[in-house]
């Protein structure tokens, strides 16, 4: 399913975060959030310990500035690109995706303009495709799930960029890795320090001076309901590292997309290619050559964890049952592949 991207540099610098003796989020954390920012063109960016904690603190900042509301979501994508909506009361209104994989800006459109209460769309990159966001109905707020899709372009910029915020996970097998760890981007400095704050317990001790939330700096005060997500030093340091590589990681992704003989998903902007799905008579045939899985969670709605959701479903959902039921997904590597096995 993925190979490791690691060598001696990281290890050089995990052991030059021992010798220092600095193992909690320090300097090491914020180079990598200005390299990261530089990387996906956003001004700001936050590391936490996860991509799951990313879309946690995504939705909390979201929802403390703006209020709950509709989102509308594409059927297929993570349990945790959701569960941070259940847990701040938000309702969801699913509808199917495309062979792209990712949401049908078609279907989009419809319940945007049925359900006049929606707010926000949740653009997921899936499998290192990009939603296509041109085409997302004008009147909703973008939030972007890039967990799976770090690398990928779309009209000319990196994914990640294009919501009010993005999120990106660097867990192993993803395109890059940090052990754990996840990536918060932003253009809004409003969100930024309150995802500093999220982070960290709800308090200010990361806040500039003269910051915008006009809370002090010096002092224990707590001004969000905030959490304890931060990286470690560690993350931070091999982070600088991966993120040197990642230019590299992502042409071979792509050159072993060139290559690969199956039907797979429908390229939208420039696939990183996490992964390739594969259909119908090919399942059986890739299982017997290599490890494969489910294409990401399947329906989503078909899962039990949703009797704790207040959701509904606009339209059908045929091709996101289409996907469940006759499709699954292998993964790619940063290292050239023969896929003479096939």
């Amino acid at each position: 399913m993925a190979s490791s991207t690691w060598d001696e540099e990281e290890r050089q610098a995990i052991n030059k975060v021992i010798e220092s003796g600095q193992y909690t989020m320090g300097e090491k954390v914020s180079q990598f959030e200005t390299a990261f920012a530089d990387y996906i063109g956003t001004r700001f960016a936050v590391m936490v310990n996860s991509g799951s904690s990313a879309n946690l603190l995504m939705t909390a900042a979201y929802t403390l500035k703006y209020g709950k509301g509709t989102v509308i979501a594409p059927a297929l994508g993570w349990s945790t690109s959701y569960s941070p909506f259940q847990q701040y009361g938000w309702k969801i209104t699913f509808v199917d995706i495309d062979d792209s994989l990712c949401i049908s800006p078609t279907n989009a459109w419809r319940a945007a303009i049925e359900d006049l209460d929606a707010d926000v769309i949740l653009g997921i990159n899936i499998l290192g495709n990009s939603c296509d966001f041109n085409a997302f109905p004008r009147k909703l707020h973008v939030l972007e799930d890039n967990c799976e899709s770090l690398g990928c372009e779309y009209d000319g910029r990196k994914t990640g960029s294009w919501g009010i915020m993005g999120t990106h996970s660097l867990f192993f097998a993803h395109h890059i890795c940090t052990m754990e760890g996840g990536v918060v981007t932003t253009d809004d400095e409003y969100l930024y320090q309150m995802l500093l704050c999220l982070r960290s317990h709800g308090w200010t001790r990361h806040l500039p001076e003269g910051n915008l939330l006009k809370a002090k700096v010096d002092s224990f005060e707590f001004v969000l309901p905030g959490y304890n997500v931060r990286p470690t030093e560690m993350m931070g340091a091999i982070g600088l590292k991966q993120l040197e590589k990642l230019p590299e990681i992502v042409e071979h992704r792509r050159d072993n997309a060139q290559g690969f003989p199956l039907r797979t998903q429908r390229e939208v902007g420039k696939s990183s290619w996490y992964g390739f799905s594969v259909y119908d008579r090919d399942v059986e045939r890739v299982k017997k050559s290599c490890d494969t899985r489910p294409v990401v969670s399947g329906n989503i709605t078909l899962s039990p964890m949703m009797k704790y959701f207040d959701y509904k479903i606009h339209g059908g959902l045929d091709y996101t049952n289409y996907v469940h039921r006759r499709a699954c997904f292998i993964g790619n590597h940063a290292t050239p592949i023969d896929w003479s096995f096939l």
